[in-house]
C-alpha cells in the first residue's frame, strides 16, 4: 500500500494515488465530488466506488436542474483492477495532488422532472427518457485536505467505523468549473463543492445513520459538520470551519433538523460546530432532495442528498447535505437516533 501520511500525520501528495486492496470482499476506494451554483440552480453530485473485489464500480453521476429537475446515471461498470477511477464512462484524473482535479463523464442519463421521484427508482427511471450528458469539471482546492481521523492521520479512517465505512479517508473545499450538456442544451458554470477520497471497506448498512452538512459561502467561507452512530456507538463528531480565510478543525457537532411527513425526508438545519476557539452556528432550508439508496441482504440504507441554502455565521451560502438511515418500518432511524 502507498505510504498515505506525511511524518506529523497530514495529507500527502502520495494519498491521491490508488491503494493496494485488501482480502475484504467489500473493499472499496473512492472519490467523490460536489458542486453548487447558487445563482442559476445547478448542482452536481458525482461518486465513483472501485469495488475490485466485486469485479465493478459503483458509478454515480447526478445533476440537479434548475427547477428540480435532475439528469441521473447509475451504473455497476465492470472492473478488472483498481489502477485508476476509469469506468462507465465516467473519468477521475489528478492533475496536481491535492490541488487540482478534473472529473468527466460522457455517455447517457435519464433526465427526471423531479429529482424527488428517485424515491421509486424503477418507475422515475422507467418513465424518464435517455438523454446525452457531458460533465468536465475542475477542482481546485481553497485550502488543503485534511483528514477524517481524530488523530488527524490520513491512513485513519473515521474512528470506531474504520471497518464499516473507510480505513482511510480526506476530504477538501474547493473551486469548481464546470461544463454541463444536457440533451442539446449546454452550459458553463463555477462555484464551490467539496471533494473527497477513501479506501477500505464499505458497508452501506453498517452505520445506522450519518449527517453530513457542508456549506460555502465564498473561497474564505464555509464549513463541513459529520456525526455519525454505528451499532450502538455514536462515533467521534468532526468537521472544519473556514471563516474569513482562517481554517479551524471541528471537535463538536450538534445538528437539530426537521423532516417532512413520510417519508421523512429533512427539510431544515440548525449545526453548532465546536472548535478550540468556541462555537459557531449555521441554519439551513432544503430546496432540492434526490433520494438515494443501497440494498442488501435485506436491509436498506438511504442517503437523502438535499441541496441547502444556509445562513452562516451572518452570510449567505450554499451546499450538499447527505442524510444517511437505515429504514426501519419506513421510519430513517437518525430522525430519533442523532
Amino acid at each position: 500500500m502507498v505510504d498515505a501520511t506525511g511524518s506529523d500525520g497530514s495529507v500527502v501528495a502520495l494519498d491521491e494515488q490508488m491503494h493496494e486492496p485488501t482480502d475484504d470482499l467489500q473493499f472499496n476506494e473512492s472519490m467523490y465530488f460536489n458542486f453548487v451554483d447558487g445563482d442559476t440552480g445547478f448542482a452536481t453530485l458525482v461518486r465513483m466506488g472501485n469495488r475490485v473485489n466485486e469485479g465493478h464500480a459503483e458509478v454515480t453521476v447526478l445533476v440537479y436542474l434548475p427547477g428540480g429537475g435532475a439528469a441521473i446515471h447509475f451504473d455497476r461498470a465492470a472492473i478488472s483492477n483498481n489502477r485508476a477511477f476509469d469506468a462507465g464512462g465516467l473519468r477521475f484524473e489528478v492533475l496536481e495532488p491535492l490541488q487540482t482535479l478534473r472529473m468527466t463523464y460522457s455517455g447517457k442519463a435519464h433526465r427526471l422532472q423531479q429529482g424527488i421521484d428517485l424515491a421509486d427508482p424503477k418507475a422515475a427511471l422507467g418513465s424518464s427518457p435517455e438523454v446525452p450528458l457531458e460533465l468536465d469539471l475542475r477542482y481546485e482546492s481553497l485550502v488543503a485536505p485534511y483528514c477524517l481521523s481524530s488523530s488527524g492521520d490520513a491512513a485513519g479512517g473515521i474512528e470506531g467505523a474504520e471497518s464499516t465505512i473507510a480505513t482511510g479517508h480526506y476530504q477538501g473545499p474547493c473551486r469548481v468549473r464546470c461544463r454541463i450538456m444536457v440533451g442539446t442544451e449546454e452550459w458553463d458554470v463555477t462555484g464551490f463543492g467539496f471533494r473527497d477520497h477513501s479506501w477500505g471497506p464499505r458497508h452501506w448498512q453498517g452505520p445506522r445513520f450519518w449527517r453530513w452538512v457542508s456549506c460555502l459561502c465564498d473561497e474564505s467561507n464555509g464549513f463541513v459538520g459529520w456525526l455519525s452512530r454505528v451499532g450502538d456507538q455514536l462515533l467521534p463528531s468532526h468537521g472544519m470551519v473556514l471563516l474569513d480565510s482562517v481554517f479551524e478543525r471541528v471537535i463538536g457537532v450538534e445538528i437539530s433538523s426537521t423532516y417532512g411527513p413520510a417519508p421523512h425526508y429533512p427539510e431544515s438545519m440548525v449545526v453548532k460546530l465546536r472548535t478550540a476557539h468556541g462555537v459557531v452556528e449555521a441554519t439551513g432550508e432544503v430546496f432540492g432532495t434526490v433520494p438515494l439508496r443501497n440494498r442488501r441482504e435485506g436491509q436498506t440504507a438511504r442517503l437523502a442528498e438535499v441541496l441547502c441554502r444556509w445562513n452562516f455565521e451572518g452570510r449567505s451560502g450554499f451546499g450538499i447535505s447527505e442524510y444517511h438511515d437505515l429504514i426501519v418500518d419506513g421510519i430513517p432511524v437518525g430522525m430519533t437516533e442523532a
